[in-house]
């Protein structure tokens, strides 16, 4: 095992300790003055977590690597790092598999078969980029019962920002899912966020250069079958916790597995667009449906989500094979 590999918290703990000279007692000092996730913590708990006895949630897991300068995602995306607390992605599998075996919008991969694992994934620099463009507008309007009309233009020029990021996914040149995440302040997300602000109204000059702090806001996503909704997320979840510029992000559902997803990554409620009545329309919220609700994640959330944890660690896995 390297120096920077770990069998678990507990093995990490001892080993970084050590290595800063400190006592248990000393470490608990240091780390009731860190932060309020450690205000009761003692001599006695460190002990009993470098033992084993005990093991400290995810979220203080989290703030001790921070603590000790680690980057988290690089050590609990290791399979061998011992996560006890981990839920199992079962659940998160199901509800794919239930929401993406019908009711496709876009009328596109119906006609593909399901068992298709092959899938190709292009860049907004694509020679057809614009005709997928034109295809997402489609989508939305769509999706959105003509409610919300995108013009091709809006996001175009949204998309040709340096700091736009965009993934096209593609079965024999055939749009089956898109993702088109924008980087905005976090005062321009709240407005997103709250209404305040429609995306019809975001330009150019509200977007935040890759360089610098900012929130990430999901414009447009479509997961066009089980495969591509787990390759999209992960490579969406795992581009944002290793940008650490990334401070949270956001999304508006405006349909029932949009909520599902943002259900499993924890995601907090923030507003609710339009009461809609059709039972097919819309997102489905506690009860009732709604053109969308959005949701924020703050970057500590998000890290400490178990469908990411998980996502991360499988995905370790397969490249190891």
């Amino acid at each position: 095992m390297s120096r920077d590999q770990f069998s678990g918290i507990d093995d990490y703990l001892i080993n970084r300790r050590t290595q800063r000279g400190l006592s248990q007692e000393g470490l608990a000092l240091e780390l009731q003055a860190y932060g309020e996730l450690f205000a009761d913590i003692d001599s006695l708990a460190i002990s009993r977590w470098e033992r084993g006895k005990v093991s400290p949630n995810i979220r203080r897991q989290i703030a001790l690597m921070e603590y000790f300068a680690d980057e988290p995602h690089l050590l609990l995306s290791n399979p061998e790092f011992e996560l006890k607390q981990l839920p199992s992605i079962s659940a998160f599998q199901k509800m794919l598999d239930q929401q993406t075996s019908y009711n496709h919008v876009m009328g596109a991969h119906p006609y593909i078969s399901s068992d298709n694992f092959s899938f190709d994934k292009v860049n907004k620099h694509a020679d057809n980029a614009a005709q997928m463009i034109r295809w997402v507008t489609h989508y939305h309007s769509n999706l959105t019962r003509q409610r919300e009309c995108w013009q091709p233009g809006f996001i175009t020029e949204l998309v040709e920002h340096p700091s736009t990021e965009v993934t096209f996914y593609q079965v024999d040149g055939v749009l089956i899912g898109h993702i088109i995440m924008v980087r905005v302040s976090p005062e321009t997300l709240n407005s997103l966020l709250t209404g305040q602000m429609e995306d019809t109204e975001l330009t150019p000059a509200y977007l935040v250069d890759s360089k610098q702090a900012a929130s990430s806001y999901i414009l447009s996503a479509y997961l066009g079958g089980r495969h591509i909704a787990e390759d999209y997320l992960t490579h969406l979840l795992l581009s944002l916790i290793e940008n650490p510029l990334t401070l949270g992000l956001g999304y508006r559902a405006r349909s029932d597995i949009g909520i599902k997803l943002m259900d499993f990554l924890t995601g907090v409620q923030i507003a609710t667009g339009e009461r809609l009545t059709d039972r097919l329309d819309g997102a489905r919220y506690n009860g009732k449906r709604y053109a969308y609700v959005s949701f924020s994640l703050q970057r500590q959330d998000l890290l400490a989500s178990p469908l990411l944890l998980n996502l991360m660690r499988n995905s370790t896995e397969a490249e190891k094979v």
